[in-house]
């Protein structure tokens, strides 16, 4: 996630938050905004954010997956066969790879300048309003001292004065100090045990170090105007919350007395001090309106507070589910046949490093400046199936394929990702490009029928699926030769096509015109795979028990291969997982 998304999905929360405030604001303790002001920073600091299927952002994803859906189906042109899972939610990331060298563009350079000149302001307003703070002297009062030793703390707190404020404020951190005007009057004790109250509140819930926090997220976010109404309504809710601190203090009572001692005070401020807590004049108005409506909160306030919190968190805070998606993207689609146009919502925004741009409007593909004719990038999911994109234009020039790292990877959560790491794209040769079937794309109806059949576990034109096909074969003492099945008419070349669909990723691909193999562009004259460790070989070379043989028809081919698989994992069939083909020479 960065900088512009974090701002803009946080500027959606802070005007929730803001809605919810200027509700609620005389109806909630004032702790409950301090609250939703913290998962604020939080979504504007912090790259990452937890998926939910309550998400408002999950709401948006259904309703632009239903215009998508519209849209593909009206649309002619035919769109990736099986479904992208780079549009999940954090998938790109989790398969993207291997970076070109970095740079930074003008519009980073804009931002950093931005960010740099905002963090220098604030610093160096702190570093003068610190100077002369530490010319104040310490209050010569034996009630600023017993006052002290009533309200005792781990980090020593000092009570000093100074001349160049007019109103009590509170700086540092690990040694904090109230830091009283000149002029205050200590025979007044009611007064000051006010005025102290509240500027030991901010020190107790560190509000000086919430504000450098505050600070640090304008500077990142300083282009966001919502990011500075945020910090303007936080810092104010700091304040009604000390308030309303000294009002359950001292009791309802003080209430009066409390308010005119706030209006009392000069309203003549000494200087920007962005960085410190002090009896602000800002929206005065608005803190003794707060004040004189505190009230003894109630179970149901606290209640609702509660709820308020966990549900603009759970709805405003959080990412779109992206592990529905992709349990929903593995059940519902694989290598054992043909998804409909209209299910797709193709992302390729994970190819543009490395050269391919997609165009939305004109529906085309460019690799390095040339129309793009065929793209695929297919990889293994779970127990044998796959997923990926694929895309075809009738008036492209090229073919390419994407090139993958296939050693599972891991997803920034922990989880282990089948699909490997994208690492290059790499243009295909003609002979590749007629060993594709692209009849799916020229005949749509077809996809949608297959599509809609797909979900019974069998395919439109009634005939077995992939792993039925598998079932079918296995087991029996003479080579599983599936051209010869497909001479005889047991089975078709469109099942055949489903059969050797899990070996593309490797990169095996089956011609139905032809019926023949083809293995990085050659022309395969004998491919076999044993699919258990059952398999023996015998004396003629042939094998028995589990496997599969193919045999170029007419006895021409340029290269011999087998599969290569890992019989220490076997699926619910007892086959072993396959990870690679290789040459036999």
């Amino acid at each position: 996630m960065d900088i512009v998304q974090m701002s803009l999905s946080a500027s959606v929360l802070i005007v929730a938050v803001a809605i919810i405030r200027a509700i609620t604001l005389h109806k909630l303790p004032k702790k409950t905004f301090l609250v939703l002001w913290g998962v604020v920073l939080c979504r504007l600091l912090i790259p990452f954010s937890i998926p939910s299927r309550f998400s408002f952002y999950t709401g948006i994803d259904t309703v632009k997956h239903i215009f998508a859906e519209r849209t593909a189906v009206s649309s002619p042109a035919g769109m990736a066969a099986i479904p992208n899972m780079a549009n999940i939610p954090g998938m790109g990331e989790a398969i993207g790879g291997g970076a070109p060298a970095v740079s930074i563009s003008p519009i980073e350079i804009v931002w950093l300048i931005g960010m740099c000149a905002c963090a220098l302001f604030f610093i160096v307003t702190y570093i003068k309003c610190h100077r002369e703070f530490k010319m104040a002297l310490p209050a010569p009062n034996d009630f600023a001292a017993r006052w002290l030793r009533e309200h005792s703390l781990r980090r020593p707190v000092q009570i000093r004065q100074s001349d160049r404020i007019k109103a009590p404020l509170t700086y540092g951190i690990f040694c904090p100090v109230i830091l009283l005007p000149r002029k205050t009057d200590w025979m007044d004790e009611t007064k000051l045990c006010y005025m102290l109250t509240h500027e030991f509140t901010h020190i107790r819930r560190f509000d000086t170090l919430t504000k450098l926090v505050l600070a640090a997220a304008v500077c990142v976010h300083w282009f966001n105007p919502f990011v500075w109404a945020m910090y303007t309504l936080a810092n104010r809710d700091i304040e009604l919350s000390c308030d309303e601190t000294v009002v359950r203090t001292f009791g309802e009572t003080v209430k009066s007395a409390y308010a005119s001692m706030l209006v009392s005070m000069e309203e003549t401020k000494s200087g920007l001090m962005p960085l410190v807590n002090h009896f602000s004049k800002n929206a005065i108005e608005e803190r003794i309106v707060s004040i004189m409506k505190i009230k003894k909160p109630s179970f149901v306030g606290v209640l609702l507070a509660l709820a308020l919190v966990i549900g603009t968190t759970t709805v405003f805070a959080t990412n779109a589910a992206s592990a529905a998606a992709i349990n929903t993207t593995k059940a519902n689609y694989n290598a054992n046949y043909v998804g409909a146009a209209e299910n797709l919502t193709t992302d390729f925004s994970q190819y543009k490093e490395y050269g391919l741009i997609y165009d939305k409007v004109a529906n085309k593909l460019t690799y390095q400046g040339k129309l793009v004719r065929y793209f695929e990038d297919f990889y293994p999911l779970e127990e044998g199936n796959q997923a990926g994109i694929d895309f075809f234009d009738k008036d492209g020039i090229i073919d390419v394929h994407a090139i993958r790292d296939l050693t599972p990877a891991k997803n920034s959560d922990g989880s282990i990702n089948p699909a490997g790491k994208l690492v290059g794209l790499e243009q295909s040769s003609q002979g590749d490009f007629d060993s594709r079937d692209i009849s799916r794309f020229l005949n749509p109806t077809e996809m949608e029928a297959i599509s809609a059949d797909s979900s019974s576990g069998t395919p439109a034109d009634g005939s077995s699926t992939a792993q039925e096909l598998s079932q079918r074969t296995r087991g029996s003492t003479s080579p599983n030769n599936y051209n010869a099945y497909s001479s005889e008419g047991m089975i078709t070349p469109d099942e055949l096509a489903k059969v050797y669909a899990v070996y593309e990723p490797f990169g095996l691909t089956y011609n139905k015109k032809q019926n023949c193999l083809y293995y990085d562009g050659k022309l395969v004259r004998e491919f076999i795979d044993i699919l258990s460790s059952n398999g023996e070989a015998l004396e003629s070379g042939k094998f028995k028990g589990s496997m599969r043989q193919f045999g170029s028809p007419d006895g021409k081919g340029e290269v011999d291969i087998k599969a290569v698989r890992d019989y220490t994992k076997l699926n619910a069939d007892g086959e072993g997982e396959l990870i690679g083909i290789e040459v036999v020479k």
